[in-house]
């Protein structure tokens, strides 16, 4: 498993294409950022080891220069995995009771 740091993951998210005002005259690029930022929150919120190892994957992806159409194969793995791991979790809990 990889190292991972969710706080210091979302601010590469969040910030990540917001380097200069041309960017944020940009429609694409303030989607982009706004996509960023709403994966960055889902990241640090409640993940499972599955999760963290395709965030990790993510991240070193969006911080070697990739843009979100570049990773969108790993973002449909992360929600998938995220809806996965959610329904597994509420069978385990109706099976407790």
């Amino acid at each position: 498993m990889t190292s991972y740091d969710a706080h210091s993951t979302h601010g590469a998210f969040h910030t990540h294409g917001l380097g200069d005002r041309q960017d944020q005259d940009d429609p694409a690029a303030r989607r982009r950022a706004a996509q960023l930022a709403e994966l960055g929150e889902e990241l640090v919120a409640g993940q499972t080891w599955r999760q963290k190892e395709i965030a990790d994957r993510i991240y070193q992806e969006l911080k070697g220069g990739a843009h979100v159409e570049d990773i969108e194969p790993l973002l449909t793995k992360l929600r998938r995995t995220t809806i996965e791991d959610a329904r597994d979790r509420s069978t385990d809990r109706r099976g407790r009771r």
